[in-house]
């Protein structure tokens, strides 16, 4: 009830009072008797305020109720509304404004309980939100260790909290730990030098979702077949096409429509078919001509030219030539035996081999060698002594 309803109870029922003061005789203003009947009339009169005073207090204590009640129902309305807002508010995340309103909501309503109740769970989750602003700062400056620690914290915190306040959190808290996840990976991709490695750490963040955790997912599979590539290209130079084919299999297996992989992969059944078919004409044609096969007929077909040595600081020779076909069919897989010796003492220093390129020679066509050979310290004659083919 407010003061000024107060105040117009209190007066009207000291008007009452003084109304019900038992009666007396009235006197005239000579100070003699009024006559009987003149006081009766007074009397009626009387009694006539003493229902109606009554009625009017009961009126004003009535309207002063309802006014009461109206206002009370006012501030409850208010306070209503402003825990709805902040229910809002906490439900975005904006777990601050939450508190200001939740305040003001209990400065109306200072003992409200659940008012209290939801403001301590407001600034919690504002307390919360302010360490996972620092913990995702943490990150950003590479400090994992640090930022894996304060999100450890947080995730004791509220792992276990079912009320919504707490879902914006849990959402910002999971975000962050990919993101550490992702860090992780990325901090130690630079490290890792086998398919095997870099296909664990894929495992790794396959579950995980966002921007980052995809870039890195793609630049470990680019890593993986960067290495699938150039472990193919070994195999294939040693011959070895299964190995070959098997390392561009697995690559493909994580990006199955690589261009450069599946370009590469028919390079290497070609050549495994060609290499197949080669070794067979070569190993009939060595059945055939088994007698008469020599060296002279072997170096007849590969004309070797423009040889030289040249001695580098560290007392190694580096050694290249030219080599011609100079028979009438195609030759492949042309290997140039080569002799050096002492510039200054003509003394025998050894021998070395070089495989020519381009592989495949047709009639005429030239190709080119080089070799090292290393620990000479002396300038050197190089001679090719001998070549080796495959006639197609």
């Amino acid at each position: 009830m407010t003061a000024e309803i107060q105040q117009a109870v209190l007066e009207i029922a000291a008007g009452t009072e003084a109304i019900r003061q038992p009666d007396i005789v009235p006197v005239d203003p000579a100070g003699t008797l009024m006559p009987k009947q003149e006081s009766a009339s007074i009397g009626r009169r009387g009694r006539v305020f003493q229902w109606v005073i009554p009625a009017l207090l009961a009126g004003a204590m009535g309207l002063g109720l309802a006014l009461y009640n109206q206002h009370e129902q006012s501030v409850n309305q208010e306070v209503m509304s402003l825990q709805q807002q902040a229910k809002k508010e906490a439900l975005a995340g904006h777990y601050s404004e939450a508190v200001k309103l939740l305040q003001k909501a209990q400065d109306k309503r200072p003992h409200y309980d659940a008012l209290t109740r939801d403001q301590e769970l407001a600034a919690k989750a504002a307390q919360l939100q302010t360490q996972l602003a620092g913990a995702s700062e943490q990150l950003k400056a590479q400090k994992l260790d640090e930022g894996e620690k304060a999100l450890t914290k947080i995730s004791d915190t509220i792992g276990g909290r079912e009320e919504p306040l707490f879902a914006p959190l849990q959402k910002e808290l999971e975000s962050n730990q990919v993101t550490l996840t992702v860090l992780r990976v990325k901090s130690e991709l630079d490290k890792l030098t086998t398919v095997d490695a870099l296909a664990d750490k894929l495992d790794t963040i396959s579950g995980l979702s966002g921007k980052e955790a995809a870039a890195v997912k793609s630049q470990i599979i680019s890593k993986i077949v960067g290495l699938s590539y150039s472990s193919a290209e070994e195999k294939l130079r040693k011959k070895d096409f299964s190995g070959a084919l098997e390392e561009v299999d697995n690559g493909l297996s994580y990006d199955t429509s690589n261009k450069k992989l599946t370009a590469y992969r028919t390079q290497i059944e070609q050549a495994k078919q060609e290499f197949e078919q080669a070794e067979a004409e070569r190993i009939q044609l060595a059945q055939q001509k088994a007698a008469e096969e020599d060296l002279n007929n072997r170096t007849a077909a590969v004309s070797v030219s423009n040889v030289e040595a040249v001695l580098d600081n560290y007392g190694d020779l580096m050694i290249s030539g030219t080599a011609v076909n100079s028979a009438t069919r195609p030759i492949y897989s042309i290997s140039v035996s080569l002799e050096l010796y002492s510039s200054s003492t003509g003394a025998y220093l050894g021998t070395v081999y070089a495989d020519v390129s381009p592989f495949r020679l047709e009639p005429g066509e030239s190709g080119s060698f080089s070799t090292w050979y290393y620990g000479v310290y002396e300038q050197a004659t190089v001679s090719a002594v001998n070549a080796s083919w495959y006639l197609e």
